[in-house]
């Protein structure tokens, strides 16, 4: 019987590739002259044409219809969500008072004294009309106590200028322009607040306030270790000091520091096992392991990769207290394509290319390559296991623990290493052996921190000031070894692709590689679990430039 590993399955695929090539069809092309209605009109004609074909079971005809019918829609979608998507001004900068409706801030340090983020335009003057509606990028000089919310709006008065266009760079403009943004908004004040923030968003600051106050709990006296702590629990990147910032960074795991899956996964694990304890399982355990998660989400920031990780715990958690055929593979499509249908501009992002490129690899090559090692993990394999004594049953747990986190760190090296050379300009060869140690250790501080805001809101401040006591020996730990590790020679290199289009085309090229030998059940007949490392290799003989 062929390994459980081997067997993943993911139906919405056949809706969710197609939609892809439609959306990146569109990021390309503007609407035609003649308008999007042909398009609509083959989008809801295919639709039907695959219904049809479904119900009279016509296998070929449903397959082509359906995908048809997700590449136009995937097209309609983000000409529809984002009409001036092509629309670059040749306008000059000029002073404008605008309202916004604030969107996302970016993290700052606490006292700083310019605030950045991204809002929508909602009112202007009628010189200015034709940007209502559009999304902007602010940075705006902190005037009022209380700094920007998200979902409030404030009167702002600065100079709005349009951005170069996209070179096709990493760089912060055409991060910019790839959420869909094609005007800044700079050298602002801010005037007055036009509508408060909700009372959800209130809430949410409020208890982010909370939290941190529980894990500052007997840390007081070593603000090092506590901005690593609560930039880690909290996604607060900017109280890091620079030093920080830089060894995570050419270690290639700052990653930790942005609530993504790492973070959601190790809750969403703790809250699991807590409520096996107390007797709660089944789909009240789902229910409230999702809205925990929700509430952690949305008060640390709502950031995409909290998000998207929420969805793909979600999915899976639903599949299985639903007792639904479902696999990791197919909760990560079905996320991807929840995530793509809400914000279609998701795809272009960095941060969406890496996380769904890493997680990709690690389901479809991680946990079959880590099965393929352990079968060959048999130590003491001539004496009968019966007659095993307590320190063979140890060294067999480790050394099974040690082949599982090599594998998973493995393929996340092959994974990220083309997006790490082509957004950061970092070639981490340190990044391998700085995952296999770090990533156990944060998922240990992670769920002491955990454990400490339990015990914090439950008034049990004693308890919290003795799990962040431990989170902090881990840290001052992880810290320690990392600070050691990238003084060894060729951690990391500097490096860039030799061609700019070469940073996204090398990640999805990667991806495809991995999803087609998980096809083809990773045979030796088509090169078993080598292709991936030889591409990576020839990548970085003839695509990189290093220096």
């Amino acid at each position: 019987m062929p390994s459980p590993a081997l067997q993943l399955r993911a139906p919405l695929l056949w809706l969710l590739l197609p939609f892809v090539i439609g959306l990146i069809v569109a990021r390309h092309c503007p609407v035609p002259t003649f308008g999007l209605w042909p398009a609509t009109a083959t989008a809801g004609v295919t639709a039907l044409a695959a219904l049809a074909a479904a119900w009279f079971q016509r296998n070929e005809w449903w397959t082509i219809s359906l995908a048809l019918a997700a590449g136009f829609g995937g097209f309609v979608l983000l000409h529809l969500r984002y009409p001036g998507l092509h629309d670059w001004s040749t306008r000059p900068p000029r002073e404008i008072t605008v309202t916004v409706n604030i969107v996302q801030v970016f993290p700052t340090a606490p006292k700083a004294r310019n605030l950045s983020g991204i809002a929508i335009i909602v009112a202007t003057d009628d010189n200015n009309r034709e940007l209502l509606g559009r999304r902007i990028y602010y940075s705006a000089i902190r005037r009022i106590s209380v700094p920007p919310l998200r979902s409030a709006r404030y009167l702002l008065r600065g100079v709005i200028e349009p951005l170069p266009r996209e070179t096709g760079a990493a760089g912060f403009n055409d991060y910019l322009a790839n959420l869909g943004i094609h005007h800044r908004l700079t050298r602002a004040h801010v005037q007055r607040e036009i509508a408060a923030p909700g009372r959800f968003q209130r809430f949410c600051v409020a208890a982010e306030a909370r939290l941190e106050s529980i894990l500052q709990e007997g840390l007081a006296a070593h603000p090092g270790t506590l901005s690593l702590y609560v930039g880690m629990l909290l996604g607060q990147k900017a109280v890091l000091s620079s030093e920080q910032q830089d060894a995570f960074t050419r270690s290639g795991t700052f990653h930790i520091f942005s609530i993504s899956g790492l973070h959601v996964g190790v809750i969403a694990g703790a809250l699991q096992g807590l409520l096996q304890l107390l007797r709660v399982g089944g789909r009240m355990g789902m229910a409230i392991t999702l809205a925990v998660l929700w509430l952690y989400v949305e008060i640390t920031g709502a950031g995409s990769p909290a998000v998207r990780a929420f969805l793909m715990v979600a999915f899976l958690l639903a599949s299985r207290a639903f007792r639904l055929p479902g696999n990791a593979l197919a909760a990560l499509v079905a996320s991807a394509l929840a995530t793509l249908l809400f914000d279609p501009l998701q795809l272009f992002s960095t941060g969406f290319q890496m996380s769904y490129g890493v997680v990709t690899a690690l389901v479809v090559m991680g946990r079959p390559l880590t099965e393929h090692w352990l079968a060959r993990w048999r130590p003491f394999a001539l004496l009968p296991r019966i007659n095993w004594r307590w320190w063979h049953r140890a060294l067999e747990w480790c050394g099974r623990q040690a082949i599982t986190g090599m594998a998973g760190c493995w393929v996340a090296f092959l994974a990220s290493t083309p997006s790490g050379i082509g957004y950061f300009g970092v070639f981490s060869l340190g990044s391998l052996p700085a995952n296999l140690v770090i990533i156990p250790l944060t998922s240990l501080a992670i769920m002491a921190g955990f454990l400490s805001l339990l015990c914090g809101l439950a008034g049990m401040v004693a308890f919290s000031a003795l799990f962040n006591s431990a989170a902090a020996i881990i840290l001052l730990a992880t810290d320690w070894v990392l600070q050691r590790g990238i003084a060894l020679p060729g951690m990391f290199f500097p490096a860039g692709f030799r061609t700019e289009w070469l940073a996204s085309a090398s990640l999805g090229l990667m991806t495809a590689t991995m999803v087609a030998g998980a096809a083809g059940g990773w045979s030796r007949r088509y090169g078993g679990y080598w292709p991936p490392a030889v591409l990576l290799g020839l990548l970085l003989i003839f695509g990189v430039k290093f220096g």
